[in-house]
């Protein structure tokens, strides 16, 4: 369905024109923005698509999390993959220099903490990529090739924990990001800490603070940018970011820890994923589905027999550490964690995806906003579950199963050297506006347009998603067979209240694979 503009969006839109105006490209050359900004945008395949940057601590987790990311590269306009340092993991200067902050996991002044690496990226993930990129290819010529993602490699602010005194290749990189000509959002994903964002940010304040440009600029960069935190891993984003940048838009999404994140409550593994779909998460399906093929074994998982060079903490995978180590392990091969896909899963083309407004649905979950000053958004705590009851981190797990089926055959397309051998999301659509509008006590009839490029089954569900209505009650949807739908509108429905309907398509390929539209009933 086509969607109107969102304010959000108009907004950058006008920012941009600011950020590009003759004012600024034709300031003195003490004041002018970078050359970036001189160059004219041009579409193309991938300005459709969300504009996302990756800074990561490369733990375990953001190498497992690498691996799912990597395979939906195809789905996103990835511009920039960071090192960047956070609480739990910092690379020193090089000089011996010795650091310590209270509250860390270390009692004494270190030199360096916990640091994986500063080619990790290039040396492990990038040559597995390549030996798989032929067979991706085949399943969609978006693949960026292993060449173009090595080229996006950045080292950013990696000395020490909150380290954002001088510039660094990452923060460079995101700095001329923030200043192009690029109307679309920058997604700045922050899988550790935020120091190399805010350092990109600091290098723009201290660059045109002084200038009369400044509240423009600030105005754009501030609706340009979304940062998408896993957390917040150090503390330049209490210090710095919220106090100098306002009104940039921040995603506090660790919330979803609960169904991706270390899988570790009281010091004990547990299972993740509700009961229908914890079979996902455990050490049969993830060996049999997961970890397999040159890309695939480079997931993590529980006593795996892997551990990441540099992190003397890291032992889940080894059988003979693991059971002293802070969690104690589950069996092999069981789910370990993902804890950043928390922030990328909003922006995969799922038919729900919007995440221009983080109130409405979709993987990555729902969020509600907590200050406008600074402009901070979290995950809400609970949904409503198909009978009413409210259930805690639902705007996650409701989706884990389809996520872990999309993820599962996206590894055999790293297999499959052909089209036919794999399998492919199918199209679900909703006929009509995206909104229509009805009376208190009527009937709406919907109708889905299935379609799969496998010719597999597709199953249409439909259901209300409550939260995203403003209706506060339930609503009687009742299928009347060949993919067809019809709503009862509550007859103490109030004018102006609306009704949010899902309509859920999933084919019945070796996978199961889900794709969604959304229709909105507004009462008239």
């Amino acid at each position: 369905m086509r969607r109107p503009l969102a304010p959000a969006a108009r907004l950058l839109a006008s920012a941009v024109a600011l950020l590009t105006g003759a004012s600024i490209i034709g300031a003195s050359p003490a004041t002018a923005a970078p050359s970036s900004l001189s160059g004219n945008f041009s579409a193309s395949s991938t300005s459709a698509k969300p504009r996302t940057v990756v800074t990561t601590d490369m733990e375990s987790d953001d190498i497992a999390s690498l691996v799912r990311y990597f395979l939906y590269t195809n789905d996103l306009d990835t511009q920039g993959i960071v090192y960047t340092s956070s609480k739990f993991h910092w690379a020193g200067d090089g000089k011996g220099t010795e650091f310590f902050l209270p509250d860390r996991e270390y009692t004494t002044p270190q030199t360096s903490w916990r640091w994986t690496g500063n080619t990790t990226i290039e040396d492990k993930l990038i040559p597995a990529y390549a030996q798989v990129y032929p067979n991706l290819r085949k399943h969609d010529a978006d693949y960026p090739s292993p060449a173009r993602l090595r080229s996006l490699v950045r080292l950013g602010n990696i000395a020490f924990e909150g380290e954002m005194a001088a510039d660094t290749p990452g923060s460079d990189l995101i700095r001329g990001l923030l200043l192009d000509r690029d109307p679309r959002p920058l997604y700045l994903q922050a899988w550790g800490g935020t120091s190399t964002i805010a350092r990109a940010l600091k290098s723009i304040e201290e660059r045109y603070s002084s200038t009369p440009q400044w509240s423009r600029i600030q105005a754009a960069v501030s609706a340009k940018a979304v940062i998408l935190a896993s957390g917040f891993q150090d503390e330049t984003y209490a210090n710095y970011i919220s106090v100098t940048w306002p009104r940039l838009r921040v995603e506090d999404r660790s919330a979803g820890y609960a169904t991706w994140g270390f899988n570790c409550n009281n010091g004990q593994g547990n299972m993740r994923g509700l009961p229908a779909d914890r079979i996902y998460f455990t050490g049969a399906w993830i060996r049999k589905n997961i970890q397999i093929g040159p890309w695939g074994s480079l997931y993590r998982s529980w006593l795996d027999g892997q551990t990441t060079p540099g992190d003397p903490l890291d032992v889940f995978g080894d059988p003979a550490k693991a059971p002293g180590g802070w969690c104690k392990p589950m069996g092999p091969y069981d789910f370990l964690s993902e804890g950043d896909n928390v922030v990328f899963n909003q922006l995969l083309p799922t038919g729900l995806q919007n995440p221009a407004d983080p109130t409405t649905g979709g993987w990555g979950g729902r969020a509600y906003q907590v200050s406008a000053s600074p402009n901070l958004w979290r995950l809400v705590p609970t949904e409503k579950d198909a009978t009413g009851a409210d259930v805690a981190n639902l705007t996650t797990l409701r989706w884990a199963g389809a996520a872990q089926n999309d993820f599962a055959a996206r590894i055999r397309w790293t297999l499959t050297p052909r089209y036919s051998q794999g399998n492919h999301p199918p199209s679900v659509r909703i006929a009509g506006r995206d909104t229509v509008r009805a009376r208190p006590g009527s009937t709406v009839t919907l109708s889905a347009r299935l379609a799969d490029p496998d010719r597999d089954r597709v199953t249409a569900t439909w259901w209300q998603y409550r939260e995203e209505g403003t209706y506060p009650g339930a609503v009687t949807i009742t299928s009347r067979g060949d993919h067809r739908a019809a709503v009862t509108v509550p007859a103490d429905a109030r004018p102006g209240r609306t009704i949010s309907v899902i309509l859920q398509g999933t084919d019945d390929g070796g996978f199961p694979l889900t794709r969604y539209d959304r229709v909105t009933i507004r009462v008239a």
